[in-house]
């Protein structure tokens, strides 16, 4: 190892570990694989969001942020194996503004609608440092405070997939958590209103794709309405 290479504080860990001759029997210890925690240690390998989900118990998630050389500016702490596929406390916080979070970081929208919404994706090392300074990044390795599973509601003027169609949501979000349907119409130029239609959240959940223009959602709710004025 080169004597100037900044290490992690996980890193750093592991290092002593091998140099003490004592990474192998620690993997035996607590059933993890040897192979993979040695590249971790020399650094041929960079731990994936997974990765560092199942170390939780041994390495808290800002010792494979920052380095010896920083000072960790938080408190830290080991925690139970998380499930990378789960919605954490900070996912859940941003599922309104995470268009916001992504100009702010400098996350692409679709990877960031994919992080936050979608759930096809998760964060990367790098994301976890830009967003080092502004969060701990425990709160990508916990449960939302208030119990939630994560259930994405759309909002009015979101366009998303359900049901092998493309919709455009009509209702509010508040209503749409409230009673887990939304109310929209096939997203199509013109709009069929023959197609509105209340999509409850039974065994799929709607995709966010797009934002309708806020004079296009308003000139569709002006036609819902006179409809239901003649029925």
């Amino acid at each position: 190892m080169n004597e100037t290479e900044r290490l992690t504080y996980a890193r750093a860990k592991l290092m002593d570990l091998l140099e003490k001759r004592g990474l192998k029997a620690w993997c035996q210890k607590n059933n993890l694989p040897h192979a993979t925690m040695y590249k971790l240690a020399v650094g041929s390998s960079i731990p994936t969001f997974k990765m560092i989900s199942e170390l939780l118990p041994f390495f808290a998630p800002a010792e494979w942020v920052y380095f010896t050389d920083e000072r960790i500016p938080y408190e830290f702490h080991t925690l139970p194996a998380w499930n990378p596929d789960e919605y954490s406390e900070f996912l859940f916080c941003h599922k309104q503004d995470w268009r916001d979070i992504a100009q702010k970081y400098g996350f692409t929208l679709e990877n960031a609608r994919n992080i936050f919404v979608n759930r096809r994706a998760n964060v990367t090392l790098l994301q976890l440092r830009k967003m080092a300074k502004d969060v701990n990044p425990e709160e990508f390795f916990t449960p939302p405070e208030n119990g939630n599973t994560g259930l994405f509601f759309p909002n009015r003027g979101d366009i998303v997939t359900f049901g092998g169609k493309q919709m455009l949501v009509l209702s509010g979000f508040k209503e749409n958590k409230k009673h887990s349907f939304f109310i929209g119409v096939e997203n199509t130029e013109p709009v069929d209103i023959t197609t509105l239609a209340a999509c409850p959240y039974v065994r799929k959940a709607p995709v966010v794709v797009d934002k309708a223009d806020a004079e296009a959602v308003e000139s569709v709710l002006d036609t819902v309405r006179k409809v239901l004025i003649l029925l």
